[in-house]
């Protein structure tokens, strides 16, 4: 349930809608706090002097202020549907969750959807003397009014030096590296080193560490239940706890053949649920299949797109998406992708030190409970990102060496032996496409040197380690 309210939190947070809703709500209850204030002052015969106005001028203050603003948010609309499209055609279509997510528009329509919502509910308050009925003027409600207007015309201010802001390189890259960062540390949240310190029994830890898939499944039965996909599309995201507790609900162990990021389509296999056959009747067993199919595909989500939530991957590809389309020939621009592979590179130095989870997942006895057959680390990682930006950036000097000097410090971060060896060969796949597309002496020996100083590195970290 945790993750799929995070997710539905995702969606949410990347709207135009959901913000915008919650103030014009707002503005409902604030349009009727002030219309009862004013009905209180108006029965004491109370006046508030430095508030006091008239009918007349209540009426055109309230409408020229809701006329005004909802004028203003079709603007702001207009500028904001210009500001995508431009990200869209610049950075890429999956790059508009970011933007849209960073995104102020969706406050800024909806304050003022709010105070032209609140000035028509309290204008409708205003009346003058006619026979029997007094006059009434909402004084407070007016000043209110007034306020937010003037409120108004200073968040319009602020957009638009937002909107010159946001659309910029260095920003849209800062925001998706902070996706990056923290997908990293809701992924893998310990440094190497820390569970073992965390771990007070010995015995239990290297049991942990070493009982394999197969001595599990052995010591739980034959009988097992597969649970193929009801939909096609993204594993946006998965409920590792909600899995936890099937397992033990059935004394058995979850295998899950499937990780977020991964198309899936219909009928794949999702899960296949391994337990003893305590059934004692068909009909018992027809149920407990059903409920274990309709268990996995609740708690597995599966949508239209990729989402960073649960999928490093994801996360770091777009930033690749970026950095390769600036190294395309209609845009040209290195100097994006450069900004790219360092923050590619200062974000990878710091997965290179986490700890890989644990394919084994565990329930609050020890037990067994899930077991993840595929997932993906810090190698699947760099192969992924770094291999695309060398396959469209080795012809460009510049952006080659950026490269080296982006392993270079993702390797001073290494510590396992099998990172370092994944590093190197990133690294020597570099030079084999910077070889074959350069022929300029002079860059030769400027790669040459910097490949020379990063294998230096990469040898004294074995030595080390």
């Amino acid at each position: 349930m945790r993750a799929r309210l995070e997710n539905l939190w995702d969606s949410f947070r990347t709207s135009f809608w959901f913000v915008p809703s919650i103030m014009a709500f707002m503005a409902i209850l604030l349009a009727f706090g002030t219309n009862q204030l004013d009905g209180l002052l108006d029965s004491s015969d109370r006046k508030l002097g430095w508030l006091s106005t008239t009918a007349s001028a209540a009426r055109s203050t309230l409408s020229s202020v809701a006329g005004a603003t909802i004028a203003l948010a079709g603007v702001v609309f207009s500028i904001t549907i210009v500001t995508l499209s431009i990200a869209s055609s610049q950075y890429g279509s999956r790059l508009v969750r970011n933007v849209m997510g960073a995104s102020i528009a969706d406050l800024v329509i909806g304050q003022y959807i709010g105070t032209s919502l609140y000035c028509m509910l309290v204008l409708q308050k205003v009346r003058e003397a006619h026979g029997d009925f007094p006059a009434f003027t909402p004084q407070v409600g007016t000043a209110v009014g007034l306020i937010l207007g003037v409120i108004s015309m200073g968040m319009l201010i602020w957009f638009i030096h937002h909107v010159a802001t946001a659309i910029q390189a260095p920003t849209i890259i800062s925001e998706v590296s902070r996706d990056l960062d923290e997908a990293i540390n809701r992924l893998f949240p310990e440094l190497i080193g820390d569970a073992a310190e965390k771990a007070t029994d010995e015995e239990e830890l290297e049991q942990q560490n070493y009982q394999s898939f197969d001595e599990i499944l052995a010591g739980v039965g034959k009988h097992n239940i597969t649970v193929p996909s009801e939909l096609e599309g993204y594993i946006e995201g998965i409920d590792g706890e909600s899995l936890v507790s099937l397992g033990q609900e059935l004394n058995g162990v979850v295998e899950l053949k499937c990780k977020p990021g991964d198309y899936i389509t219909k009928e794949q296999l999702l899960v296949r649920v391994w337990f003893q056959d305590q059934t004692e009747t068909e009909e018992d067993s027809e149920e407990q299949i059903k409920k274990v199919v309709n268990t996995i595909n609740r708690v597995i989500i599966i949508g239209l797109r990729r989402t960073p939530r649960q999928d490093v991957s994801y996360a770091a590809r777009e930033l690749v998406e970026i950095a390769v389309r600036a190294l395309s020939p209609g845009i040209n621009d290195p100097f994006t992708a450069m900004s790219c592979v360092d923050r590619l590179g200062g974000s990878l130095g710091r997965l290179v030190e986490r700890s890989n989870p644990s394919q084994i997942r565990r329930d609050s006895e020890s037990v067994p409970r899930v077991l993840v057959t595929t997932a993906d680390g810090f190698a699947e990682v760099l192969t992924r990102s770094f291999g695309m930006i060398r396959e469209y950036g080795s012809s460009n000097t510049a952006v080659s060496l950026k490269l080296l000097e982006a392993l270079a410090g993702i390797a001073s971060h290494a510590s396992r032996s099998e990172d370092i060896e994944v590093i190197q060969q990133e690294a020597e796949a570099l030079q084999t496409a910077f070889e074959e597309q350069h022929n300029i002496q002079a860059d030769r020996n400027t790669f040459h040197q910097a490949f020379g100083q990063l294998n230096d590195l990469l040898e004294s970290s074995l030595q080390t380690n």
